[in-house]
């Protein structure tokens, strides 16, 4: 190996180590476990079930920051979508939205699950279980539906 890709490849490692010391903010704020979603709304259990296993993560403030949301550049791409997640809809912070935020989240949730779009399409790649089939997102929008009746 000539000294010029010695020299690449040690600057290269020099960068990646120095990346690591960017500061990311993986904090969850604490829960009070009566203002949750799980709380304030009545939910059939399979509801609850794909709600926590395949939303939760993001859209509330008890996210499981995985290995890779350590390692940067990694880290920035995580906590950038969690905190933009966390902002559209948070599962944590649930009873503090008025009734018309709650319905227009309750609404988006069914859409964006039967469309596809949620979970992302990256996360469900790393998340396989995070997956949601077409009999809960039946269930999802049944519930919505139950509840806006």
């Amino acid at each position: 190996m000539s000294l010029r890709a010695k020299t690449a490849i040690a600057a290269a490692a020099a960068l990646f180590i120095a990346l690591q010391a960017i500061p990311v903010d993986r904090s969850n704020p604490p829960v009070d476990a009566a203002r949750t979603i799980f709380a304030s709304e009545a939910m059939p259990a399979k509801v609850e079930m794909v709600l926590r296993r395949s939303c939760q993560d993001c859209h509330s403030d008890l996210t499981r920051w995985p290995w890779y949301s350590y390692v940067a550049p990694v880290s920035w791409i995580v906590a950038h979508d969690v905190n933009a997640a966390r902002r559209q809809m948070n599962f944590s912070q649930w009873a503090g939205y008025s009734e018309k935020k709650r319905e227009e989240r309750l609404n988006g949730i069914c859409e964006q699950v039967v469309n596809g779009d949620m979970p992302e399409g990256k996360y469900a790649l790393i998340h396989r279980r995070a997956r949601v089939g077409e009999d809960e997102r039946a269930a999802i929008c049944q519930w919505v539906e139950h509840l806006q009746q």
